[in-house]
């Protein structure tokens, strides 16, 4: 099963706002949502409603990029900001080490992490989650006790992915995927 709006809402919401020392979370979420404007994906939507609800005015972006499967990157007035998952930091040669153990306790927690970086630092972490629907539990234990095996897809982290998982009742678990690569699996799962 896919996960977003299958076995959630379908309606991610902005949880988290952690900024390292030397960012407050009011910069930290005008960067993310400035970046994000630009994006179509229901995480960067969670973001800019995040910061329209806590009243932070955006700033103008330049040179947006849309990084399938890693993240968002592009000039928030002046400064170079991204903001994604651990393969783009690594493509940006950013180092999070600091938050490492933040971001595996918020993706337990059910929360997408983001990492955002500015002038090629990292200057926090975001968290989103997409609440389980409450209907979920009951359509997976149905489902079992019909015999029929569950496996969730998400392009989200094992830790995120089995949290959510065990939200929903799944006891076999998840498995990862890009999102380029999400459809291929789920007309395969189909078959």
């Amino acid at each position: 099963m896919d996960k977003t709006g299958t076995l959630t809402e379908g309606k991610p919401k902005l949880i988290s706002v952690e900024p390292v020392e030397g960012f407050d979370a009011g910069t930290l979420l005008r960067f993310a949502a400035t970046l994000e404007r630009g994006s179509e994906h229901p995480l960067a939507s969670a973001i800019v409603k995040g910061a329209e609800e806590r009243g932070i005015a955006l700033g103008s972006v330049e040179a947006f990029e849309s990084l399938t499967g890693r993240g968002v990157r592009g000039r928030v007035d002046n400064s170079r900001v991204a903001l994604g998952n651990q393969k783009l930091l690594d493509e940006l040669g950013a180092r999070a080490d600091a938050l490492a153990q933040r971001a595996e306790s918020m993706r337990a927690d059910g929360q997408t992490v983001m990492f955002v970086v500015v002038e090629n630092k990292v200057a926090g972490l975001l968290g989103v989650a997409d609440p389980i629907k409450q209907t979920t539990p009951e359509a997976i234990r149905q489902l079992h006790g019909d015999g029929i095996r569950i496996v969730m897809l998400t392009g989200d982290s094992r830790t995120y992915g089995s949290s959510g998982g065990e939200q929903a009742s799944n006891r076999r678990g998840c498995r990862r995927s890009l999102a380029a690569r999400q459809s291929q699996r789920r007309e395969a799962v189909s078959r």
